[in-house]
């Protein structure tokens, strides 16, 4: 562990420490049972800490083991914070019929990376919710701007880093931890304060309706289809 400063130590050490109790939180609170891929990539992360913590002890920081370990480890936390993504959009929009497209077409268009991808099919779930008032409980809000803010640092930082590569990797570490433990610490407050209450059901409109209003709706959907792809192409 000689190759990381002190104060990246006890960062690291006490976002592990809020990562338990988080987990601690979801399992109390019985959250887990409609976010399970969340806790999934909880855990997997604190999985990944513990594998790489053990192959800097045992084969040093720079090793070429460990960056072997350092790099695995992240695709699968990649790809369980992704799965988290669309567990949260589908928990949010489930009894919303017609609006999965919109969200497949924002992921198919954000190629830059699966960060990119997600800041893009978040920043669509919140713009939907915003403009359509759809009902949002204070957790998955907490969970989307976290995840949110967390995925916009991480771009932020890979583009800097890919300019200022070795003067700016401590830098980079230590800010992509603090992103991440500022949201974690916001997703503890937010379970913290859970109430475990059934989110009500929206009261939809009658199917011969909405044969009538179909076309006004995929008129206003195609409409902000098009502000969401002006937004990734500026």
């Amino acid at each position: 562990m000689s190759g990381l400063a002190n104060w990246q130590q006890w960062l690291w050490a006490l976002q592990i420490c809020v990562q338990i109790s988080l987990c601690y939180l979801i399992i109390r609170r019985s959250a887990y049972k409609h976010l399970h891929f969340f806790i999934i990539y909880l855990v997997s992360d604190l999985a990944r800490s513990g594998m790489i913590f053990e192959s800097y002890r045992l084969w040093g920081f720079a090793s070429w083991t460990s960056y072997i370990v350092v790099w695995s480890t992240q695709a699968v936390v990649v790809v369980a914070r992704g799965l988290a993504v669309a567990e949260l959009c589908k928990n949010c929009l489930l009894a919303y019929e017609g609006i999965w497209a919109l969200g497949s077409a924002m992921v198919l268009a954000a190629d830059r990376g699966l960060e990119l991808a997600l800041v893009a099919v978040l920043l669509s779930l919140l713009i939907f919710v915003r403009y359509y008032g759809v009902a949002l409980n204070r957790t998955h809000k907490a969970l989307a701007v976290g995840f949110c803010f967390f995925s916009c640092v991480f771009v932020l930082n890979d583009t800097i880093l890919s300019v200022f590569l070795k003067r700016y990797a401590a830098v980079w570490n230590g800010i992509q931890m603090s992103a991440y433990l500022v949201v974690l610490v916001a997703w503890l407050q937010a379970f913290y304060k859970l109430v475990p209450v059934q989110s009500p059901v929206p009261v939809l409109i009658p199917q011969t309706l909405y044969q009538e209003l179909a076309p006004r709706f995929n008129y206003r959907l195609r409409l902000l289809n098009d502000r969401l792809m002006g937004m990734l192409k500026s």
